[in-house]
């Protein structure tokens, strides 16, 4: 995969932040692409010159992109909803069940995962990582009690890199009769999800890390069974129907009905650059493609073990292939680190551990960068 450089060297060269970095921040935000670039300025040209005119042709290509959203994780069109982040997604969510229903999650997600439903007086159990990261899946199903009816979870973890397998999850869940919530912000764009396959009830991404989107934008798929048999509280003057939507003439607008697909999770007129830009990054995923994406950065992952154990760099992250993300941990000391930011290196350092966030515009040369600042 990395032997076929010309692709991705070309891929680099739509990134500038590598004009000035080696760049390996992604899990906390990614940077945008000279073309998403140009399809903002393009926007607000049109935005400027046309004004409300752009709806003709904006309202059907967030349509578009809607629909595209779904195939990328097989989803039905009817099952996805845009949203600005996950936390506004798992605000949405939080209402749609009782209280009563235990919440299972992870102690090393992000807060997103339980802050909001211990706020809203659910119990929530959380499960206690391994010393590496690690959470086998014998250890999520040894937490689960009678009272568990929500799984919550990220398909990588933000903090360790591990990967969670969704399709065994997504078997215990159905076999325990849990609903399972995928956060998928550390791992949309890189690796392929399919959402009927694991037996996803619902998945919810932000698209400023993997899918190099910029903020403001992502996704939520709700299966059609959970839309029906839960809907949401949240209702706004957007994700409801009326008997006689006509805003121009004042009428009784206390008479309406939420919405009976995913869009009854969009509350207000939806942000349409953030969504438009999102389509544009999506495109631009695809045509590379999701798995050679995945396969590309495997390489690179196993070639920055290769040269940790070279050069004498513990690997925190010292996961199974399966398990293994494009996030990757290594042990340094805050001296390496400093000099790592005197070499233009940008990545996340915390208690000794270095994050290394690998996307498809990474190479080998930038593990060799990375290396060879640290000796």
């Amino acid at each position: 995969m990395i032997a076929n450089s010309t692709k991705w060297e070309k891929i680099r060269a739509d990134y500038p932040v590598f004009n000035t970095y080696t760049y390996f921040f992604t899990n906390g935000g990614a940077p945008v692409s000279k073309p998403l670039v140009d399809k903002a300025s393009a926007l607000l040209t049109d935005l400027s010159e046309q004004g409300r005119g752009v709806m003709s042709v904006w309202n059907p290509e967030v349509e578009e992109i809607r629909a595209t959203m779904a195939g990328m994780i097989n989803a039905n069109t009817a099952e996805v909803a845009f949203i600005t982040n996950t936390a506004q997604a798992m605000g949405l969510l939080v209402g749609m069940f009782p209280t009563t229903f235990e919440i299972l999650t992870m102690k090393d997600d992000f807060p997103t995962s339980f802050v909001p439903w211990i706020h809203h007086g659910h119990s929530v159990r959380l499960v206690q990582p391994e010393a590496n990261g690690a959470i086998p899946l014998s250890t999520i199903e040894q937490q689960i009690t009678p009272d568990t009816r929500i799984l919550i979870l990220s398909h990588v973890m933000f903090r360790s890199g591990y990967r969670h397998d969704l399709q065994a999850i997504g078997e215990l869940c159905k076999k325990r009769g849990i609903i399972l919530i995928v956060d998928a912000t550390q791992s949309f764009g890189v690796n392929e999800i399919d959402v009927a396959a694991c037996n996803i009830d619902i998945l919810i991404f932000h698209t400023y890390k993997w899918a190099a989107a910029g903020y403001g934008s992502g996704g939520m798929y709700v299966s059609r069974q959970l839309q029906e048999k839960y809907p949401p509280k949240t209702m706004g003057w957007y994700n409801v129907t009326y008997p006689n939507p006509d805003f121009d003439t004042t009428q009784d607008y206390t008479q309406f009905k939420p919405k009976q697909d995913a869009t009854v999770f969009e509350q207000g007129t939806p942000p349409f650059l953030n969504i438009l830009l999102l389509g544009e990054a999506l495109r631009y995923i695809n045509a590379i493609g999701i798995a050679d994406i995945h396969a590309y950065i495997q390489a690179l992952v196993t070639y920055l073990h290769e040269e940790a154990r070279k050069h004498k760099v513990e690997v925190l992250s010292n996961f199974g292939p399966q398990h293994l993300s494009a996030i990757q941990r290594l042990k340094i000391t805050p001296g390496q680190f400093r000099q790592l930011e005197e070499s233009g290196i940008m990545a996340r350092y915390k208690n000794n551990m270095l994050t290394i966030g690998i996307n498809f515009y990474n190479n080998k040369a930038d593990i060799d960068t990375l290396f060879a600042a640290l000796q």
